[in-house]
């Protein structure tokens, strides 16, 4: 979940050479200071932006991030406007941060939403706690959502929802099994299984007619979301002050996400009163760590951070198989040795499934849903021979650590066999969710939803062709894709894969391509 990723991170303990990261010099007097370390050109007032809107813009830094970690090394500082951090990119410097974190990390702050709390007197949730309330109140979302055994729990839950998914798509699908639109699609399903499980309600996204309530909660985290971008990077003082339209919306889409999260959970709480151990949210609650407003705040936030990432990550999933048929097919093979017929995937059938997690795995590898995460260093640190001052904004940057030749060979091959093989890997090397105590805290979570739908996808009759536009929004990389009617439609040909943004879909027998005027944004 911002969104809001899949190893454990204690699986295997590979320790690094001391000389490679972390304190690898021999005496203080060998650090060099954070001012020296290596980055890109950099003008006044501007810092690097000039050149980053020169390499594709923002919606393209994560490829030009990589490309300095290529010229820079592990480890180089790069400032955009006033915007000052070091970029990290090396399995030893994660594990090296990992091991001297606090009890408390910090993540980059979110003035967007503090404001909004601190204007309506609501409280804050996990994405923009500090310090004891964040440990406590993560403590409290932890027992259920961190443990396995309680999450599994859930596959019935979101089982319900994926069914209702499936008849969905055979709905909408024209008379060639395409079907336009297909992001929302997936956002719709995303949005309706992860509300099911925080509120325990249906909103009928998938139904043909949906209700104004629920048009009106997605317009709410549409808009929220798109406000909150454009304050990140200019005053929230100023708008505020001002109450610029921007202000206004935001405002507006957060009281409409709380007027719903409040009514849904509350009705939820009164409903299991007599026996709060029995529910997911409720047994939460009663365990008396949260205030009920802080019960509001966290839920709202999570479930907004894991809508759009884990509809985009099933969107590339499927993607990245249908370009690779040898794997499609071994996934395929692997779901028919573990399921019956008419028999629906749970958390314990996944057991048997090392191939399908090893995909979605890969294909979080190749192409992440969300490029970088943060961490803010609240203590000096040494990493990479630099001493990094305190209130050091940390980018931890998964696509560079992703596609280095020197981590994953054969990186840009869609290769699930590699994860198969204990120990061949890593473990810092690929940290989708987050590293550390900050780590996702819906990581098992959207793990158990991923996995699922990419079994019903894949085993429901055909295997996952697809259609596609790549295109890219607010740093989230966007597959416009579809699986077919009958397992005999042909996959992308090679000549396809080469292309940089192919256009095209597959029809049940044959393989069409679209003009740019008719691809929907």
């Amino acid at each position: 979940m911002a969104g809001c990723s899949i190893l454990l991170l204690l699986l295997v303990r590979r320790r690094v050479p001391a000389r490679t990261c972390g304190r690898a010099a021999s005496s203080l007097s060998a650090l060099r200071p954070a001012e020296t370390l290596p980055g890109p050109p950099s003008w006044p007032l501007m810092g690097s932006l000039p050149d980053v809107l020169w390499k594709g813009g923002l919606k393209r830094q994560h490829e030009t991030l990589a490309q300095y970690h290529r010229r820079f090394g592990k480890i180089f500082r790069m400032k955009l406007g006033a915007f000052d951090s070091v970029h990290i990119a090396a399995p030893c410097l994660l594990e090296a941060l990992y091991r001297r974190e606090s009890d408390c990390p910090q993540r980059l702050e979110i003035k967007p939403w503090k404001a909004y709390r601190d204007y309506r007197d609501e409280a804050y949730g996990l994405l923009i706690l500090e310090g004891k309330d964040w440990q406590r109140v993560r403590s409290a979302f932890q027992k259920k959502l961190m443990k396995p055994r309680e999450v599994v729990k859930l596959d019935t839950t979101i089982n319900e929802v994926l069914e209702d998914f499936m008849y969905r798509i055979d709905e909408i699908c024209d008379h060639n099994g395409q079907m336009e639109d297909v992001y929302s699609e997936f956002n719709k399903w995303s949005f309706e299984s992860i509300c099911l499980v925080l509120y325990g309600k249906r909103f009928g996204l998938l139904q043909q007619d949906v209700e104004e309530e629920s048009l009106n909660f997605i317009k709410a985290v549409k808009t929220m979301m798109a406000t909150f971008g454009v304050m990140m990077v200019t005053p929230v003082e100023l708008h505020k002050g001002l109450n610029t339209k921007v202000w206004q919306a935001h405002t507006k889409a957060w009281d409409d996400i709380f007027k719903t999260a409040k009514h849904s959970i509350d009705s939820r709480l009164q409903k299991h009163s007599a026996d709060p151990q029995g529910d997911f949210l409720c047994d939460i609650y009663s365990g008396g760590q949260l205030s009920r407003k802080e019960l509001y705040a966290a839920i709202a936030e999570l479930q907004i951070a894991g809508v759009e990432t884990t509809a985009n990550s099933l969107l590339w999933a499927l993607y990245n198989l249908s370009r690779n048929p040898q794997a499609q097919q071994k996934l395929f093979q692997e779901i028919q040795r573990v399921l019956a017929a008419q028999e629906s995937p749970s958390a314990e059938s996944l057991r048997n499934m090392p191939y399908l997690k090893a995909c979605l795995k890969e294909s979080m590898r190749l192409t992440p849903s969300v490029p970088f995460t943060t961490r803010t260093i609240d203590t000096e640190m040494v990493l990479g021979n630099y001493m990094l001052p305190k209130g050091t904004v940390l980018m931890i940057n998964s696509h560079a650590l992703g596609c280095s030749e020197d981590y994953f060979r054969g990186w840009a091959e869609f290769r699930p066999e590699r994860w198969l093989h204990r120990g061949s890997i890593h473990p810092f090397s690929h940290v989708p969710f987050g590293v550390g105590r900050r780590m996702c805290v819906g990581r098992r979570l959207a793990e158990l939803q991923l996995h699922l739908a990419l079994c019903w996808v894949a085993k429901n009759k055909e295997q996952p062709c697809c259609c596609l536009l790549l295109k890219e929004r607010h740093q989230l990389w966007e597959p416009k894709l579809w699986r077919l009617q009958g397992r005999t439609a042909p996959l992308l040909s090679q000549e396809w894969h080469q292309e940089k943004l192919p256009e095209c879909f597959i029809g049940k027998n044959a393989l069409t391509r679209r003009g740019k005027s008719q691809v929907l944004s």
